[in-house]
């Protein structure tokens, strides 16, 4: 049996020839699937090859973003060390100031000057942090709380010396000293518990330390009196006072005047009657005068 063939004749318009094809219907089904696969080749090849190119594009951004990463943690490392040496810093002054106030090393103010089961304090042992952002803030933390321990120390020491008699309320001639002495007016030994300051009547009177009025009237033979509480365990009197310019409850700065020189009460002249006593015992004031005498 023949074989059935399929022609096709292609005729063109310029020229007279025509071109002529015959094939079999085997041969063409076998070439239209040769085209379809071919064309299904090129679809996965695409496919494939954009798959590639964005696994390639992923990959370039995974590396970008990667050195930003390496970029920001050299950064944060930087800074860290930077922190770091700044705690380190306030450290080593922090240490200047506990020996400068008398801050001891494991003195057990609660934590305050240590941490990490070691103290950090003067002269004693000194952890280093690690360099993480926790770390860095517990390290803060422990040197704030001993700054601020001396600083109550210093604030305690300031408050101490405003408060401690330290000049002469009146300038003037002593006439009578801290002691036993003869008596003006009996004649007889007796303790003095102060001293007399003879001064013109008048005369203003400073207070020598700041402090509290708690005290201010005729009281017998002192006559016109007053008396100031400086806290610490540090009380004043001032005696035979011509006037008295504060009340009790007023607050009372070294320096400002709390009344003038007189001669009431039991005296002999106008003069100043001085006394200082430390924790309820009189005395002598000239251990409390700085400026005079």
């Amino acid at each position: 049996m023949a074989k059935r063939l399929n022609t096709i004749i292609i005729v063109p318009h310029s020229k007279a020839d025509f071109l002529k094809f015959s094939f079999s219907s085997r041969s063409f089904f076998l070439g239209l699937g040769v085209v379809i696969l071919g064309l299904i080749l090129s679809v996965i090849a695409i496919g494939y090859t954009g798959q590639a190119v964005g696994r390639r594009a992923k990959l370039e951004e995974l590396q970008r973003q990667n050195r930003e990463l390496e970029q920001t943690n050299t950064r944060l490392e930087n800074a860290v060390a930077e922190v770091q040496a700044r705690l380190d810093e306030f450290e080593e002054r922090a240490s200047r100031l506990a020996l400068a106030t008398g801050i001891e090393s494991g003195s057990g103010q609660d934590g305050a000057l240590g941490g990490h089961g070691e103290h950090v304090s003067a002269g004693g042992p000194y952890n280093r942090v690690l360099e993480s952002p926790r770390e860095l803030e517990t390290q803060g933390d422990l040197i704030a709380r001993r700054l601020q321990a001396v600083q109550d120390v210093l604030e305690t020491q300031d408050t101490r010396l405003i408060s401690t008699p330290s000049i002469a309320p009146v300038m003037g001639i002593i006439t009578d000293g801290f002691g036993r002495r003869k008596d003006p007016f009996t004649g007889r030994t007796a303790f003095h518990r102060g001293l007399d300051l003879s001064a013109r009547r008048g005369t203003p009177i400073k207070a020598p330390a700041d402090g509290v009025v708690v005290f201010a009237a005729r009281n017998g033979g002192m006559g016109r009196m007053v008396r100031i509480s400086h806290g610490f365990g540090y009380t004043t009197v001032y005696g035979h006072l011509s006037k008295i310019e504060v009340k009790p409850g007023d607050q009372i700065h070294r320096g400002d005047e709390i009344g003038l020189v007189g001669n009431t009460g039991r005296s002999t002249g106008s003069h100043l009657h001085y006394e200082v006593h430390v924790d309820g015992k009189a005395v002598n004031p000239l251990y409390y005068i700085l400026d005079a005498y």
